[in-house]
């Protein structure tokens, strides 16, 4: 065989194999390149804000009573904090304000996720806990979900603040009302970030693993026909948008589970 052809046929082949392993392991990367843009985005709208006003901090992660929690984005401004959640899901997303999980719906294609808002709401614990810990009272929290422009939200919220990213900004604006921090207490509060900050690779790791295993504990839960949030029963309900589960606390516990 000639040695040209040989060689070129061995490039051939190298590149099928490289192709094969990229397309196997594309929903391990592609995630991760979306979160990168999503954030990024968001962290070049959030640099419009009046620096003076509003102190930005990305990627922050900090330890809780239940492991680690990663926030994309704080905001420490004279007005409270403003705690920011992006989650880069286009197409239309369904569910309700109250349940577990909602669904990204795309090109016929259907793609489950967490409740951003039950994110949101565990790390505005873990900070209430953070600032708690280091004598710090008197602070509003103001938690934020915030999506793509080319994501349809065909969702009803009554209390959550779920915004495209074009508003983001806007929307803390108009949530920034009435002063109530100084900027001595601004200064405080953005170092004990820093300090608090535990941002790794090992810590990452972690992280990771702990979603993983609390996903596979309310996986087990929920087929036992246990509620994973309270340890209530789940009863079977109807609703506009077609049959549930929800938690036989209700309203105590609002825990819903969509049955597919």
């Amino acid at each position: 065989m000639n040695k040209e052809l040989f060689m070129n046929n061995n490039w051939v082949w190298i590149l099928i194999g490289i192709f094969i392993v990229l397309n196997a392991t594309k929903n391990l990367w592609l995630p991760m390149i979306k979160g990168f843009l999503g954030e990024a985005s968001i962290s070049a709208l959030l640099s419009g804000l009046d620096k003076e006003d509003y102190k930005v901090l990305h990627n922050v992660m900090i330890r809780s009573g239940l492991g680690t929690t990663q926030i994309d984005h704080i905001i420490v401004s004279c007005y409270g904090i403003f705690v920011i959640e992006v989650k880069n899901y286009k197409g239309w997303i369904l569910g309700s304000e109250n349940g577990r999980e909602w669904t990204q719906s795309i090109y016929g294609h259907k793609n489950r996720f967490m409740n951003p808002i039950h994110q949101n709401y565990g790390h505005v614990k873990a900070i209430e806990a953070l600032l708690e810990e280091y004598c710090i009272s008197g602070v509003p929290i103001i938690p934020i979900v915030t999506f793509p422009g080319d994501a349809t939200i065909k969702i009803d919220f009554n209390k959550a603040l779920v915004v495209k990213w074009g508003d983001l900004n806007k929307t803390i604006r108009d949530k920034s009302t009435s002063v109530s921090l100084s900027q001595e207490k601004m200064k405080a509060i953005t170092e004990m970030f820093t300090m608090a900050n535990v941002d790794s690779k090992e810590t990452r790791k972690e992280h990771v693993n702990n979603i993983h295993e609390k996903t596979r504990s309310d996986r087990r839960s929920i087929q036992q026909g246990i509620c994973p949030k309270c340890g209530g029963s789940l009863v079977k309900r109807n609703g506009k948008y077609g049959a549930f589960y929800g938690c036989s606390n209700y309203p105590n516990c609002k825990f819903t589970k969509s049955i597919v």
